[in-house]
């Protein structure tokens, strides 16, 4: 079987903490000729200081974007590998994932593009929960219930860049949703890898978890982009998912859940509220592969660690 090219893009800023960790993803995979193009907006910290220790190892440009959509389209724009993807460097791959892919494209030559499983884990490396949203491939779902694809676990063959065009560098929060959208409205086949590939990394200053009202209206807007099953647009379960998604992430972020002044007869009223919350997107979402995930978490991840660090370590056994 040849071995196809891997190009990674990796768009960063102050991201010293952990690019070391994203990058050593990626060179620890095992799969020869992977070229990783580090996009960095100009980083105050010290990710300058790590990246000189890799600069034989990666390309790295060093200048000022106009977002990180911007800096994902110039840096696709440069790789050459047959398949490409994209990692922001918080985030990082797991133990095998490379060769899985490889293995996956190389078994049906017809794909177009992949994706897998993912693992949420905190700042420090620690896995928090599977991420239990993922599902197979369809257009359906994917347009009218919820983003069913981790970004970090997706690679798409780099010859369907022209089908599809760049990332749409006005959108701050949903860009990689709308950008794959467009793969199914043109046509791309894609399958979902049944292994954990990637990990996405949870913490207060993600864009994600920062976005507040304004990621909302740019979902909504998103949403409202493209035709519905129906005439009504509140009629759609995807509008009702990210809009309570809204409700609880705030929620969250407020800590008003558990709030250290507040009673403890308010915390676990509060407590409740937010649970009867978090049930209530489950069911609206109802994840099809819920189980399954669950059940390879506890087999394949569990038994080899706690953290990612450990996941690795038990790799190398």
């Amino acid at each position: 079987m040849s071995v196809l090219r891997f190009s990674i893009v990796m768009p960063t800023y102050n991201h010293g903490r952990w690019i070391e960790i994203a990058l050593r993803s990626i060179f620890d995979q095992g799969v020869p000729d992977v070229e990783v193009i580090v996009m960095d907006s100009v980083s105050t910290d010290d990710t300058p200081q790590i990246l000189e220790r890799y600069r034989d190892r990666i390309t790295w440009h060093r200048q000022k974007d106009k977002g990180q959509a911007d800096a994902i389209n110039q840096g696709l724009a440069l790789a050459r590998g047959e398949i490409v993807a994209w990692l922001n460097s918080d985030d990082t791959y797991l133990p095998g994932a490379f060769p899985r892919v490889l293995a996956a494209f190389a078994g049906e030559p017809s794909l177009d593009f992949v994706y897998g499983d993912a693992l949420e884990i905190d700042e420090h490396g620690g896995i928090l929960t599977p991420n239990l949203f993922t599902e197979d491939c369809t257009r359906e779902r994917f347009y009218f219930s919820h983003c069913y694809i981790c970004q970090p676990t997706l690679f798409l063959r780099r010859a369907a860049l022209a089908q599809i065009g760049p990332l749409r560098a006005d959108l701050r929060w949903f860009l990689d949703y709308q950008w794959i959208t467009r793969f199914f409205a043109a046509g791309l086949r894609g399958r979902r890898v049944p292994h954990f590939l990637a990990a996405n990394r949870d913490h207060p200053q993600t864009k994600t978890n920062s976005g507040g009202l304004p990621r909302w209206w740019e979902i909504m807007s998103v949403l409202a982009s493209h035709p519905g099953p129906g005439p009504f647009l509140l009629a759609r379960r995807c509008i009702w998912i990210y809009s309570l998604e809204y409700v609880i992430k705030t929620i969250n972020i407020a800590g008003w859940g558990a709030h250290p002044r507040s009673s403890e007869r308010t915390r676990r009223l509060r407590a409740t509220v937010l649970n009867t919350l978090n049930r209530w997107f489950m069911k609206l979402v109802s994840p099809r592969s819920f189980d399954d995930i669950v059940h390879r978490y506890h087999r394949d991840i569990a038994p080899r660690g706690r953290t990612v660090p450990e996941l690795w370590g038990a790799q190398k056994q």
